[in-house]
């Protein structure tokens, strides 16, 4: 809300999605590639072992799995 200027409305994921649309709009902006393709990925066969190479920290935010990872990943691609 306070970085990208949006008015309060709906609940808290509605405001989350339009956040992370906004950022993605900027990224666009400013001719920065938005997905692995646009990056220049010509396939998504690396994916699951660039995932398995994260190096998994405990006392991070939010504990992932290697599949969590690739599943990230593939959402990216």
């Amino acid at each position: 809300r306070n970085v990208w200027g949006i008015a309060p409305k709906g609940c808290d994921e509605a405001m989350a999605l339009a956040g992370i649309e906004a950022l993605a709009a900027f990224i666009r902006e400013i001719g920065m590639p938005t997905t692995l393709r646009e990056l220049g990925m010509t396939d998504d066969s690396p994916l699951r072992e660039i995932a398995d190479s994260c190096n998994l920290m405990p006392g991070s935010y939010k504990h992932m799995t290697h599949d969590e990872i690739y599943e990230i990943l593939k959402e990216c691609w």
